[in-house]
């Protein structure tokens, strides 16, 4: 006798089959109604509701102008036309932004052109006319508000807003009512397809609960212990041959994972190694460095004693050209000192947070100051500063810091009149937004990102002295504080720089602190 029927196999792939079909149908179904419910949502949220708010604000901004200029002409202070200039510099922005919200719809552009009409002509035959009055002196002004002509212009204006709002508001009831029957045909659709899986799992579960959970169960269990970090555990293979299949694949990737911890650790050893030897390679660099200033110092030191030596000695012999090569000569050797002092205190910021303590950077500006008095005295500069924060940082190097920044707004002062910097700070979030502002020559705004690059100079060095770091010095400062620092803006004559400093500190790599303090550069 022959068997007829279907196979379980076949049995199970047919009814998958046909769940699959009838469910990417469904999903397709959701997907598409979820698609218009987003499209009508964003299309509310994007477009219906700020223009239903523009439209709504517009109103409110042509009452608050109508208010200042009543105000004005019955009080005749400028402070009421406040509304009336805020709106008139800001009002044609939001116009133009509900044009472009109205831009597909000509019935409401149309109603939004009556309504800048009805606005422009308020201002110009009642508003405008009316200051202006004011301003002459005219006693009727005050009058001329109340007049029908100038209540009918004003309520042609609120007619208008009015119209177009209500407009908009309708527009914004339809979008709202299509969003809202999308989502009742999407949670049908979802309840539809949660009733076929439902039926569904409850035949694939009667039948497959023998042939499949049990061998998944232990297939399970030793995946787990696996994962818990029991690597050397072979996984027993058993079951049908899918499981066995499933089995030997998982046995493969628990190998092949035993083989990539094994080569990760020999890495991250030898990582470590490399590291080791990278922190040795850095002592003995910044070593190296600390030795060589010392080394290059000295003999400069000397080219400049015996230059010296030489013009004092031999002076009665000596031509002026020869003073001259002279003077050439200890200049140089004075230039490449401080390019080397000025090297090293760029080369020792950012090495360890563990000198951070609270700074309070009204003292830091005055030790500044203090080290700045000569050039201050002989510029006849005058530094003005207000209430300034404290904040977790290094006393030297926020010093050093705002010593540069002053000393720059001295050394680039205007010759026709004295230097006057201001030091101002404000708090912006979690941070501290502080601001060097001075009436100097300034700096082209082209130039902003150059100026903080170490040895870039705008000016010639006879015009301006310097190596060219001081700036890149404040940048890695503010850098090494987590802050940020740039040339801000400004359209008085002068330079204005802006830094930012966290009032916490932020957590940062350390290194050995056994190196000298840093000099603040000039």
């Amino acid at each position: 006798m022959t068997v007829q029927g279907w196979s379980l196999r076949r049995r199970v792939t047919r009814a998958i089959v046909g769940v699959l079909i009838l469910l990417m149908v469904l999903v397709a179904t959701v997907v598409y109604y979820i698609a218009e419910a987003k499209s009508t949502g964003d299309e509310l949220v994007e477009q219906w509701d700020p223009a239903y708010t523009i439209s709504q604000n517009t109103l409110t901004a042509m009452v608050n102008q109508e208010s200042g200029v009543r105000g004005f002409a019955l009080g005749r202070d400028e402070a009421f036309l406040e509304p009336y200039n805020i709106a008139n510099l800001l009002g044609g922005s939001a116009q133009g932004t509900l044009r472009k919200y109205l831009l597909d719809y000509p019935e409401l552009l149309a109603k939004l052109k009556v309504l800048n009409t009805a606005i422009d002509e308020w201002r110009t035959t009642i508003a405008e006319p009316i200051i202006a009055r004011v301003r002459e002196g005219d006693p009727g002004a005050a009058a001329a508000v109340a007049t029908p002509e100038a209540r009918a212009a004003f309520d042609r204006v609120r007619e208008a807003s009015n119209d177009l709002t209500n407009s908009i508001d309708a527009k914004r009831a339809d979008v709202t009512e299509e969003r809202e029957r999308a989502f009742v045909w999407v949670w049908s659709v979802i309840a539809l397809g949660a009733t076929v899986l439902l039926v569904t799992g409850l035949g694939l579960g009667r039948g497959l609960r023998q042939q499949v959970l049990a061998p998944m169960t232990g297939l399970m269990r030793q995946t787990r212990e696996v994962a818990a970090g029991n690597l050397d555990l072979e996984i027993a293979q058993s079951g049908p041959l899918e499981i066995q299949a499933l089995a030997s694949d998982v046995d493969l990737m628990r190998g092949t994972l035993a083989s990539q911890i094994e080569r990760i650790e020999r890495a991250r050893s030898r990582i470590q190694q490399r590291s080791a030897e990278l922190a040795r390679s850095n002592t003995d660099l910044e070593q190296f460095a600390y030795v060589a200033s010392h080394d290059l110092s000295e003999p400069l030191r000397k080219v400049t004693n015996f230059c010296q030596l030489l013009e004092r000695q031999y002076s009665d012999q000596l031509d002026d050209k020869a003073r001259q090569y002279i003077a050439f000569m200890v200049d140089g050797a004075k230039r490449m000192q401080v390019l080397i002092n000025d090297l090293l205190d760029f080369s020792r910021v950012g090495r360890s947070h563990e000198h951070f303590v609270q700074v309070d950077l009204e003292s830091a500006l005055a030790r500044a100051l203090t080290n700045l008095e000569e050039p201050i005295a002989e510029a006849s500069a005058t530094v003005e500063h207000g209430p300034l924060p404290t904040v977790p940082g290094d006393p030297t190097l926020l010093t050093a810091l705002l010593q540069n920044l002053v000393g720059n707004a001295v050394k680039y002062r205007r010759p026709d009149e004295p230097a006057r910097i201001s030091v101002s700070a404000e708090q912006q979030g979690d941070q501290w937004l502080l601001t060097v502002d001075d009436n100097g020559i300034g700096i082209d705004p082209q130039y902003a990102d150059r100026i903080f690059t170490i040895f870039q100079r705008l000016h010639l060095r006879d015009e301006y002295g310097g190596t060219g770091i001081g700036l890149a010095l404040c940048r890695k400062i503010v850098d090494f504080h987590r802050g940020r620092i740039w040339l801000a803006e400004k359209h008085e004559p002068g330079a204005r720089f802006q830094l930012t400093l966290p009032q916490t500190e932020a957590p940062g790599e350390t290194v050995d602190d056994d190196e000298p303090a840093l000099r603040a550069a000039p």
